[in-house]
């Protein structure tokens, strides 16, 4: 991994490839690895400064157990037998087998948090069908991928917000290094940890479960077969995604914590009071809410029922039914729904509807009751009246005189009704109230 100042500073002459100038340091295995994929990039050195640092990385990658008979192998077909120098310990120098960029070291960079891990399998099928390779899983060959390895270089980095494939529009980082190791092609970079502080940090939390995914145009042979085999390949960059997502789930990611990342304090604690404003702030409002908190969650339980019954009184109104204007179906309705959110907002849950028009009713509309049964009475007096007035004769000689009814009573019955029926009206009695007192009153006159 890319070193702070500090921890440059403190590595001893002897821990880097070139020990005058301070380069290429070789402290651990990785950076043995990168101090050999980097030698020949390497600017300023003279021809015995090269010869001498590989004979520094050799020594240094066998004291630490690090296979190199990979690096003599690929160079051997590659390039040839070469001479051996008089200090390249017997080996030759890797020209194609690794690629890396040069960057200049930036102490306390904010917006480089190195990476590194590998990007796919060489001469090993894919785990997994890869996108546009009609379902087919991939197999790469190492000579392939070895002619491939410098395409690598400056491509961007990309996820997706869920981890879970490629957005190559959502470039998040760059690749700076490739390495052929083994059966893995191996990358570092660095992800832009200022431009996409949440991103990085998500990946850093969860690098154990992570991995890589490459970004190619390919050409192949026979699509016919499975594993499909690329003949020639462009790599174009690079996905990080949940392994099991990848095509190859063996791939893996590290992402350091940030360490060349520094901040003061004040920078620290200011970036923190940013991000955690918006929690701050509904923490804020929520205790300056606490008495209304059970109300507005009740009333939040509540509201999708009021809704409803809305609804449904709207239907109703738009059929026609229940349209009284205030004992109609839809006015109950809407009264009952108004009712439940009255009482969810003083924080209770409604469980018992009572139309309390009966309770509201004025004194003077409890008179207006009487006067109706007053009326109502009267009718029932008329009734039996009419009764009376239509008796059976008890002579014979009335026989022929009892079939006709008696038309005078019953109009005075009638306009009696109509009277009644006037004052009824008149007292607010509701129309089942006046239709009952007519009926009850012209049953009266016909008997």
């Amino acid at each position: 991994m890319p070193l702070t100042k500090e921890q440059r500073d403190a590595l001893p002459d002897s821990e880097f490839a070139v020990p005058g100038k301070r380069a290429l340091p070789i402290h651990d295995r990785d950076h043995v690895k990168m101090a050999w994929s980097m030698l020949d990039h390497t600017k300023g050195l003279s021809d015995t400064e090269r010869a001498e640092a590989k004979r520094r990385i050799l020594r240094k990658a066998q004291e630490l157990g690090i296979d190199t008979s990979d690096w003599e192998a690929h160079q051997n077909a590659r390039m040839g037998m070469e001479p051996a120098g008089p200090n390249d310990g017997g080996l030759r120098a890797m020209r194609f087998e690794a690629m890396a960029l040069e960057v200049p070291e930036v102490p306390g960079h904010p917006n480089r948090v190195p990476f590194s891990g590998v990007l796919t399998r060489v001469d090993e099928a894919s785990d997994k069908p890869v996108g546009g390779a009609n379902g087919k899983r991939v197999l790469i060959p190492k000579a392939v991928a070895e002619k491939a390895l410098a395409s690598l270089l400056g491509m961007g980095v990309d996820y997706q917000p869920n981890l879970s494939g490629h957005d190559p529009q959502k470039k998040i980082g760059v690749i700076m290094g490739a390495t052929i190791e083994g059966d893995g092609v191996h990358i570092q970079g660095f992800l832009y940890g200022a431009d996409f502080p949440a991103v990085v940090a998500e990946i850093q939390s969860k690098k154990a479960l992570l991995g890589f995914s490459y970004e190619a145009q390919t050409s192949v042979e026979n699509w016919n077969s499975d594993p499909v085999e690329v003949t020639s390949c462009v790599f174009t960059g690079a996905a990080i995604l949940f392994k099991d997502k990848a095509a190859y789930t063996t791939t893996s990611l590290e992402a350091s914590a940030s360490s060349e990342l520094t901040m003061t304090k004040e920078e620290l604690q200011a970036l923190l009071a940013e991000t955690l404003k918006p929690i701050t702030d509904d923490l804020t409002a929520l205790k300056a809410s606490s008495g209304k908190l059970e109300a507005a969650n009740v009333l939040h339980r509540v509201k999708k029922h009021s809704d409803a019954l809305r609804a449904c009184a709207d239907g109703m109104e738009a059929d026609g039914l229940g349209g009284h204007e205030r004992h109609g179906h839809v006015a109950v309705l809407r009264r009952m729904a108004d009712k439940m959110e009255a009482e969810a907002v003083m924080g209770k849950l409604p469980h018992l509807w009572r139309d309390h028009d009966w309770l509201e009713a004025s004194a003077e509309d409890k008179g207006k009751d009487d006067r109706i049964a007053t009326l109502e009475a009267e009718v029932k007096a008329l009734k039996e009246k009419g009764f009376q007035a239509a008796a059976a004769p008890t002579k014979p000689t009335d026989a022929a005189s009892a079939g006709k009814p008696d038309l005078q009573a019953a109009a005075a019955a009638k306009d009696a009704i109509a009277k009644r029926d006037a004052e009824l009206r008149a007292a607010g009695a509701s129309t089942t109230q006046r239709l009952a007192a007519i009926t009850a009153a012209s049953m009266g006159v016909a008997a």
